[in-house]
């Protein structure tokens, strides 16, 4: 199961750890190397930061992890999990308490396959996978605190609406399938973009997600709406922040929505990770994208259903404070307890796609307030040409130990023309401090 590329062998040598200096970690990045955000990919435990993406080589689409010594600064080869279905099969990768490594990955409308490192702390072997659920996508993961695992991904149908599902693997059991948590309202496509968190308990589990429809009224112009839910039984029952109960499956019209917005009136949400603070808010970026600009949002309720919406924009760099803002990333709080949020900005043109924009360039968010105030940061020269992007933070996904600020995965080159194209791109991974 290792396979060491000649590139992971000269960076394995020795590699110098600068704060927030950038490391190359593959020059074979699929088209979603580092998407989706609902999929953890970074896990540091016990002196090792283990990443995982999606790699393109020319014999297919392979799950690829390596890991980080700190003790020596050095960098393993490439280990190969497995394969993928096309570019939307990357991992979700997370630790449990007794240290090993547990990674989702493969679908796209597919059964996932699963399998568990076969040694603590260890990615260089691994259990045969286990394949289960139907035609699932997206999967977000967390470990419990007794050593259940919590999947949920989006799950499509032929002749019905989309809905999200919760999956849970309790300790030497199988996967069972527990519920619907969310379902679409129209049945021709949808996205749920839905993104797990815990509590400062380990207990309560948090949920953002933007909701992505496409009503047959509507021309298949999209309806698409930033919502939350939290529940405090392990995903039994739901509610809103208020507290009031969500009969599941939830819908747009039921969730604690925050913003939402229809296509035909040139307006669309997306809705980044979500984090839990040391106050036990939940922290949900989104964004909104209007015909030809984006502006981009951190959200926390502050009682009675009711959520504060801190705008971002303001907050970017000079060089490209006039661009647009598109919440493609997310948000997460390390061990000093203070957000890191990143995002991407590009010059829109509009009505044109925004997704793989040439212009994308990462630019990461940092508060010293709590989240009052930020200040930003570049990660990259500017080129006009190819997109700095997909960035996914670690955060807090059960057992796994946060530096003061997470680190992050992206993603720099193209998206490719299909879901099976096989290219170069590079894949990122900055330290956290």
């Amino acid at each position: 199961m290792k396979r060491l590329t000649f590139f992971a062998a000269a960076l394995a040598v020795v590699v110098s750890l600068l704060a927030s200096e950038p490391v190359l970690i593959s020059t074979q990045g699929s088209g979603r190397a580092t998407a989706y955000l609902e999929s953890p990919k970074i896990v540091t435990y016990q002196g090792k930061t283990h990443v995982a993406w999606l790699d393109s080589p020319s014999e297919g689409f392979r799950i690829c992890i390596r890991t980080l010594d700190h003790g020596t600064n050095m960098w393993s080869g490439t280990y190969v999990v497995g394969e993928a279905q096309d570019n939307h099969g990357g991992p979700a990768l997370i630790i449990d308490g007794d240290g090993y490594l547990h990674i989702i990955y493969y679908a796209h409308h597919d059964p996932v396959r699963y399998r568990k490192s076969l040694a603590p702390n260890d990615a260089s072997q691994w259990t045969e996978y286990e394949g289960f659920g139907q035609n699932l996508t997206y999967p977000a993961l967390l470990c419990a605190k007794d050593g259940s695992l919590i999947l949920t991904a989006r799950r499509s149908y032929d002749e019905k609406p989309w809905e999200l599902e919760m999956w849970i693997k309790a300790p030497s059991e199988n996967w069972q399938r527990q519920r619907s948590l969310i379902r679409s309202r129209h049945g021709i496509y949808a996205q749920f973009a839905a993104s797990l968190a815990w509590g400062e308990d380990h207990e309560t589990l948090h949920l953002g997600t933007r909701i992505y429809e496409v009503p047959a009224d509507e021309s298949r112009s999209p309806l698409t709406t930033v919502g939350y839910m939290t529940s405090k039984d392990g995903g039994k029952t739901w509610s809103r922040s208020d507290g009031s109960a969500i009969e599941l499956p939830a819908t747009a019209e039921t969730i604690d929505v925050l913003a939402s917005g229809r296509g035909i009136e040139g307006r669309i949400l997306n809705a980044g990770s979500i984090a839990v603070g040391p106050n036990g808010l939940p922290y949900l970026p989104y964004g909104v994208r209007t015909e030809d600009s984006s502006e981009s949002y951190l959200a926390t309720p502050y009682g009675d259903g009711k959520w504060r919406h801190r705008q971002l924009n303001k907050y970017l760099p000079e060089l490209v404070r006039d661009w647009a803002l598109f919440m493609h990333g997310g948000v997460s709080f390390g061990a000093s307890g203070q957000p890191l949020v990143t995002a991407v900005a590009m010059r829109v043109k509009p009505l044109a796609p925004d997704w793989g924009d040439p212009t994308s360039e990462l630019v990461c968010f940092r508060s010293q307030d709590g989240g009052e105030t930020f200040e930003s940061r570049l990660l990259a020269e500017i080129d006009a040409d190819v997109p700095s992007w997909m960035p996914n933070m670690e955060r807090p996904t059960g057992f796994n130990e946060m530096p003061s600020y997470p680190s992050y995965l992206y993603t720099v080159g193209v998206r490719g023309d299909s879901l099976s194209d096989q290219l170069s791109n590079e894949v990122w991974w900055v330290p956290g401090e």
